[in-house]
């Protein structure tokens, strides 16, 4: 559905959008969705197309935030600011994030519409943290970790929460799977931090030594 989603009928607009999805990488979010959903009960039709919602929303935030970091790298590849420019990424990231509503607005339930709007609107006010904490080498492990929830483990948490509550999961069994998702997106953005810092860039294959140089 990803591949059939991710695309146009423009030649230069496919030829951005089909870029994007070899960015995508690890797949992370629409597996811990599936995963939660299994865990849960069972996996269905909405199942996918939430997989598909939360996969271009997580590409969307990949090329606004390369964008931001002016990195020139991701997977191994051109980032598409790199390869086209600032212009192209911003309106990529523009056309994803709203095509990932329209698709989820064809679910019968609301559920997803609201839960998703709500998650972005977290991951963008992380960000805006993160600007507003630029150069603060005394940020608290608290306000570090805040951050962090907000602007990478919210989209890991609301895949759980999505694959949970379609499932028909109780209140209590979705509550957990968000947490599960939200410590992992931490742990995972913790990793990350370290290897912009310590990794290597031919064995990560992306920009390293951007969040250090613009002092985040």
């Amino acid at each position: 559905m990803l591949k059939r989603e991710m695309r146009s009928d423009y030649p230069f607009v496919n030829d951005l959008v089909q870029y994007g999805v070899m960015l995508g990488g690890k797949r992370l979010r629409p597996a811990l969705l599936l995963l939660a959903a299994k865990a849960a009960g069972e996996a269905n039709d909405d199942h996918i197309t939430l997989a598909t919602v939360v996969e271009m929303i997580h590409t969307a935030t990949l090329v606004h935030d390369d964008v931001l970091d002016e990195a020139t790298m991701r997977r191994h590849l051109a980032t598409v600011n790199a390869r086209w420019d600032n212009e192209a990424s911003v309106l990529l990231g523009d056309f994803l994030f709203s095509h990932a509503f329209f698709l989820a607005s064809t679910l019968d339930s609301t559920h997803a519409c609201r839960l998703i709007g709500r998650a972005t609107n977290i991951v963008c006010e992380g960000e805006i943290r993160q600007k507003g904490s630029r150069g603060d080498f005394l940020l608290s492990e608290e306000d570090y970790i805040g951050i962090v929830s907000a602007k990478t483990a919210e989209l890991c948490a609301v895949s759980c929460q999505l694959g949970a509550i379609y499932a028909g999961a109780s209140a209590e069994s979705v509550k957990r799977l968000a947490q599960f998702g939200r410590d992992l997106g931490i742990a995972f953005q913790i990793a990350d931090d370290l290897l912009d810092v310590q990794g290597d860039e031919g064995s990560v294959g992306k920009s390293l030594g951007t969040d250090l140089e613009k002092q985040k």
